[in-house]
């Protein structure tokens, strides 16, 4: 009987074993999920808290008006012309600055030759920004408006507006990465908009 005894006892610690360990392990896989949980959601603030701030930019800089500055195309400092003379028919104007990151910048690229098949050659869509003098000329396939004094600061992410003979920014969207979908709506709209 005393066998009988010892037996049972031990089978009741081996269980409470098991059970602590069945514990350990489920309470581990608790705060796994806590912390993917957390990290979902701080990621959802950080997508928020840059939507705002896109949004904000947006409307600061939205009609702004630019100044008629004589600029060129590529590296051809030579042959000058007015930026209201390029204005005079709606232009969608691509802009990005030497600190922006090459894969926004290759993720908007893309997007517009998806939306625009004839990008290299469509005299409509213009590519400026502060860039290197030397990789002007082919810049995605194209040359670069140089020269243009935007009338845009502190936006480090790729953007672009519509210039036209009001000589104000219109139209404008900021690039952001986590949400590429908003640019591509924005490319076909415009492409709709102003037929180009």
């Amino acid at each position: 009987m005393k066998i009988f005894y010892r037996i049972i006892l031990l089978l009741i610690i081996a269980s409470f074993t098991g059970c602590k360990q069945k514990d350990t392990e489920s309470i581990a896989e608790l705060k796994e999920i806590n912390r993917r949980l957390e990290n979902e959601s701080n990621a959802a603030k950080e997508a928020e808290r840059i939507e705002r701030e896109i949004y904000r930019r947006t409307i600061k800089y939205s009609q702004t008006p630019f100044d008629d500055s004589q600029v060129f195309w590529g590296k051809d400092s030579v042959n000058i012309f007015s930026l209201k003379e390029l204005a005079l028919s709606p232009r969608l104007v691509f802009c990005f600055s030497i600190n922006t990151c090459t894969p926004c910048i290759d993720s908007a690229i893309e997007l517009i030759k998806e939306i625009f098949t004839d990008f290299e050659c469509n005299e409509t869509i213009i590519i400026t920004g502060d860039y290197p003098l030397r990789l002007r000329d082919n810049c995605y396939g194209k040359r670069m408006l140089s020269d243009i004094k935007l009338p845009v600061t502190e936006v480090e992410a790729p953007f672009f507006f519509v210039l036209d003979k009001s000589m104000k920014m219109s139209f404008l969207h900021i690039f952001n990465k986590m949400n590429p979908e908003a640019t591509k709506i924005y490319l076909e709209e415009i492409r709709e908009k102003l037929s180009l």
